[in-house]
């Protein structure tokens, strides 16, 4: 099978230029050693490899590493957009992640995803994948609360097409109006269900949003203007799952977080894999309190705001 340019150019470097075994490489990436053996090859018949690699994605490459030392991640990939356009931007994120994820699922893996636009981006991208047992969950609840819709189900529906597997909705509100109703809600055998299998995944894939008027829980109707204020004056940096963090990763407004349907924050660091899609440099703040705080363990975001976060002290 033909690799992408971005996965022979990531190989090339490790190998080349880092000095890792095939083995070593093949065990950081996630896949065999003779795929990288393979790889090599086709990075040398493409002239990716001549005396030194030679690749438009070098640049990005070197930020990737640089970000995977910086957080300790296993894995960062920084995309080169064509334009710096949001369009453009989540066009790039979701086909640098449709490729991570066909690339890093594994058989009976169950799969934990939040709804975003950028999540939608890379499920929309996702090609059939061969592999077995997989089971596709929403990690929060997702009914609409505005003409802007979360579309959690369309994304759930296409990465549990892509690999044949099985999908478990959510069928509640993110957030509802008292504590007790959550109780209520969380208490009903098929949310109940749900929650279970979603604080179990092993691949947690989600966005990581912004307090402003750009994001989508604004544009869902989760987030108001009065909600929007609050959140801004008591320095919320983030959201992931539609709960709401500072620059340290601490959960921001306790009321509202006790009234949201989502797995709780701490329980992405326990994944496997945590994958954050996320980009665009007004979400720099946001994406750096989520790295600092280890929410996520693979990044996927754009070379702009990769320098800005890699530039943060």
């Amino acid at each position: 099978m033909k690799q992408s340019v971005h996965l022979l150019t990531k190989i090339a470097v490790l190998y080349y230029q880092v000095g890792l075994t095939q083995e070593e490489v093949a065990s950081r990436l996630g896949v065999s050693r003779q795929t990288v053996g393979r790889c090599l090859q086709q990075a040398r018949r493409q002239k990716l490899v001549q005396v030194n690699i030679q690749s438009p994605l070098f640049y990005c490459t070197e930020l990737e590493m640089l970000l995977e030392q910086k957080f300790a991640l296993l894995e960062a990939i920084v995309v080169a957009p064509l334009m710096e356009t949001e369009n453009s931007v989540k066009e790039a994120l979701g086909a640098a992640a449709a490729e991570f994820i066909a690339r890093r699922v594994q058989a009976g893996d169950i799969l934990g995803v939040a709804w975003s636009s950028s999540v939608l981006a890379g499920a929309e991208r996702l090609p059939p994948v061969k592999c077995a047992d997989i089971t596709v969950v929403q990690l929060n609840g997702s009914l609409d609360r505005a003409a802007y819709s979360t579309r959690a189900e369309v994304i759930g529906h296409h990465i549990a097409q892509a690999f044949s597997g099985k999908q478990v909705t959510i069928a509640a509100p993110l957030v509802v109006d008292r504590p007790d109703i959550l109780t209520s809600l969380a208490s009903d055998t098929r949310i109940a269900s749900a929650l279970h299998l979603a604080h179990h995944a092993s691949f947690a894939i989600f966005g990581i949003g912004d307090i402003s008027t750009q994001s989508s829980l604004y544009k869902t109707g989760y987030m108001d203007d009065n909600l929007l204020a609050r959140l801004q004056a008591v320095g919320a940096a983030g959201e992931i799952c539609g709960r709401y963090f500072n620059d340290q990763g601490e959960i921001c407004l306790p009321d509202v977080d006790e009234r949201t349907l989502a797995v709780t924050l701490s329980s992405l660091r326990r994944k496997k894999i945590s994958l954050a899609i996320a980009g665009m440099p007004h979400k720099a703040r946001a994406i750096l309190a989520a790295l600092r705080a280890g929410y996520c363990n693979v990044l996927v975001t754009d070379e702009a705001t990769a320098k800005m976060i890699a530039a943060a002290t």
